[in-house]
């Protein structure tokens, strides 16, 4: 196979790969779990400069759904704060401190009370859940539409160069075509699944943290029931 054709279909390899990056890459920043993907485009205005997030401070995850942010300086949490809301304002934050031990100068431990910032990702309420459904789907067609693009850019270029190959050699760059797109097609939907899957994953955990929220609610209500009717069968029995 000449070099040319080899190197159109190296070219074809990586622009699939790319693009099948990029999709992931937006999917990570359609925020249901705690990505530490989706705070890369964070910076911080700190003493006049714009500093990327993991320059002013360190951070941490609390579960699948939180992450914990420590300034490096305490001073910079406001500046650390305005910069995530900016990017990420359906993130809700707290201000929190934790107990740690350190040691001090003299090699001697210590505790100070560590402040950081608790994100929370955004619950997959029902209207939520549909908006991030539809989002999903609009950036997994736009990668598909952009590989099959690629594709047919590629093809236009094999066909020039068919006239310089022998027929043996076009029947393996056929084979190896197909599977080339048979394995990036492969993850692409694999991520794709995977993201409907974390969505889903998310609004269940909604649907369950409110039905339990309702199952206490109507406890409650049918204790302070139970309370006010023995009350008025006691002042009855007074009377």
């Amino acid at each position: 196979m000449r070099r040319a054709t080899i190197a159109e279909y190296d070219r074809l390899a990586d622009k699939l790969a790319s693009l099948v990056a990029m999709m992931d890459y937006r999917f990570k920043n359609i925020c249901v779990k705690a990505e530490e993907v989706s705070l890369l485009p964070i910076t911080a205005r700190i003493e006049g400069e714009d500093k990327n997030l993991e320059e002013c401070a360190t951070i941490g995850k609390d579960d699948d759904y939180h992450f914990m942010i420590f300034p490096k300086y305490d001073e910079d949490m406001m500046d650390i704060a305005v910069g995530i809301a900016r990017v990420h304002p359906e993130f809700k934050q707290e201000r929190k401190a934790m107990p740690v031990t350190v040691p001090d100068r003299n090699g001697e431990e210590r505790n100070i009370d560590a402040k950081y910032i608790l994100l929370t990702m955004p619950e997959v309420d029902d209207n939520r859940y549909d908006v991030l459904k539809e989002a999903v789907k609009v950036e997994y067609n736009l990668c598909k539409e952009q590989m099959e693009g690629a594709n047919i850019v590629a093809q236009t270029k094999f066909a020039t160069l068919a006239a310089g190959e022998t027929k043996d050699d076009l029947d393996i760059l056929k084979q190896e075509l197909d599977k080339l797109n048979d394995e990036w097609n492969g993850k692409r939907d694999d991520i794709h699944t995977a993201k409907l899957k974390e969505i889903e994953d998310a609004h269940k955990k909604w649907l369950a943290e409110q039905a339990e929220s309702n199952q206490q609610r109507r406890e409650e209500e049918a204790a302070r029931g139970e309370s006010a009717a023995t009350s008025m069968i006691i002042r009855g029995a007074d009377d």
